[in-house]
């Protein structure tokens, strides 16, 4: 149960810290990720393969 938790939590910060490193670098190439808890848990789960989901989503 408690690694499950750790899991979660390590996740949910991954996605944090990715979507606000994007967005800074973003600001930049006039991209944003938007910061709600889909695209937070989904970076955080699925790493790469999220984050790429999320930027073609992005440009569609």
């Amino acid at each position: 149960m408690l690694k499950a938790i750790k899991y979660v939590l390590k996740s949910v910060v991954i996605g944090v810290v990715s979507v606000l490193v994007f967005n800074l670098i973003g600001q930049f190439f006039n991209l944003s990720l938007p910061f709600n808890p889909l695209s937070i848990l989904l970076i955080g789960f699925f790493r790469l393969p999220g984050f790429i989901v999320l930027l073609i989503l992005l440009v569609i």
